[in-house]
């Protein structure tokens, strides 16, 4: 059976909603829900839904790690206009963007963390109308620290030989184009995403998950850029991701890196079995079997392809600073 996702629903995730007993949006609401995600720190979250209340968005969802339950009821009567998800599970922070993708009721989605600080100073009425008239997969942030340096959150692929090389950089200018949202942070079109399949909540590591989710999304012809006008602040020190190749690894090289692209569709050729066969410290049978896997899924998609990895890598070549 094929275990690699196709849409958002591949991979029920129980959850329970509170809160949300005030009518959401109205007249001067902005038309973007913001999707706050939690990851353990909870000194910041009041003062940024009271901000984020401010502001005007349509509707507020704060998605809840499994057992994070303190103080939710008396959230929930603090801002109506929250929806808090409350997970019966620990899942990836894709997974936890999936799940909250479905619940947004915008058409654009503002993912936020909650040990952040967004600076509106630049969120105008145009930026909002823009969204409409680019109607973009994503628009990611600047980003800065907590002391106010100017983050490198361009994301910008490389290949040498057949293996795969991203670099970051200091976004030179607005618009550019990223291979993914630094810390899954941006304005999504929800429409845009479900198309996309969401994150793959089978590549459980952060890192690869935002990768293979990037590299996907370019592949079939969407488009991630930098937005100036949008500004995020860490309340704290960003961690540090491993991108260390792992078991993870192996499905992001089958569904991103084996395609090939000809005509109008993409395919991954018979022989690239044996360049993934010497990746893989497994029996041949094993390695097989997960290459029929991920070739099954290339088929299924084969028609959302645009380009293959070796042309997607030219795009970068006149934006990398």
């Amino acid at each position: 059976m094929n275990t690699i996702p196709t849409t958002l629903n591949a991979k029920p995730v129980p959850y329970t909603v509170v809160g949300g007993s005030k009518v959401a949006g109205g007249p001067g609401s902005v038309p973007v829900s913001v999707l706050l995600l939690d990851r353990g720190n909870h000194l910041y979250r009041s003062e940024l839904l009271r901000e984020l209340e401010h502001i005007g968005f349509e509707s507020i969802v704060s998605v809840e790690s499994a057992g994070e339950v303190r103080d939710i009821e008396s959230l929930a009567q603090r801002f109506p206009k929250c929806r808090f998800l409350l997970l019966g599970e620990n899942v990836s922070p894709g997974e936890m963007i999936n799940v909250g993708m479905r619940e947004s009721q915008a058409p654009y989605v503002f993912v936020l963390w909650g040990d952040m600080r967004l600076s509106n100073a630049a969120l105008s009425g145009r930026f909002f109308e823009r969204l409409g008239e680019q109607d973009l997969l994503c628009r990611a942030p600047f980003f800065s620290s907590r002391k106010g340096e100017v983050l490198p959150t361009m994301s910008v692929p490389g290949l040498q030989g057949s293996s795969l090389k991203v670099l970051g950089f200091i976004p030179p200018r607005d618009a550019v184009r990223t291979l993914f949202p630094f810390d899954y942070v941006g304005i999504y079109s929800k429409a845009r995403f479900v198309l996309t399949g969401g994150f793959d909540g089978g590549i459980p590591s952060p890192y690869w998950q935002k990768l293979d989710f990037g590299f996907r999304s370019w592949l079939w012809g969407e488009e991630i850029r930098l937005s100036q006008a949008l500004r995020v602040a860490y309340e704290d020190e960003p961690k540090t991701e491993d991108a260390t190749p792992g078991e993870e690894y192996k499905w992001f090289w089958l569904k991103n890196l084996a395609p090939v692209y000809r005509g109008d569709s993409a395919t991954v050729p018979p022989k690239r079995f044996w360049s993934y066969l010497r990746k893989r410290i497994r029996s041949p049978l094993a390695a097989l079997r997960e290459f029929r896997e991920a070739t099954a899924w290339v088929e299924l998609n084969r028609f959302r392809f645009r380009s293959d990895a070796a042309s997607l890598v030219d795009l970068w070549e006149d934006e990398t600073p």
